[in-house]
């Protein structure tokens, strides 16, 4: 039973890695509220009104200054997030395989 429950919670971690990212600064309200968690339309609405009276997102803790975004919601959803400073990085898996790369040295 144990392993089946680890089974079940790795392949939603796995689930989460693919999980849509979005643009905070270009998304609609629809497309951030449909791609967070946490974040219903009406606090989407929050985040695209946000950036219209103040510019581009820079960092997701901007959202903070938002009323009801907290710190459990921004960590939630931080690798989900993309802003004009920072990108989530996702691996590199060269082409070729790592021993295919050239080498940096």
């Amino acid at each position: 039973m144990k392993n089946l429950f680890f089974a079940t919670v790795l392949s939603l971690m796995a689930l989460d890695v693919f999980a849509e990212q979005v643009d905070l600064n270009t998304a609609s309200a629809n497309e951030i509220a449909k791609s967070l968690n946490g974040i219903g339309l009406s606090k989407a609405q929050k985040i695209v009104d946000y950036r219209i009276q103040f510019g581009p997102i820079d960092t997701p803790e901007e959202l903070l200054a938002i009323k009801g975004i907290g710190e459990k919601t921004l960590e939630k959803n931080r690798s989900k997030m993309i802003t004009r400073l920072i990108r989530p990085s996702r691996p590199i898996n060269p082409a070729g395989g790592l021993d295919e790369a050239p080498l940096n040295h």
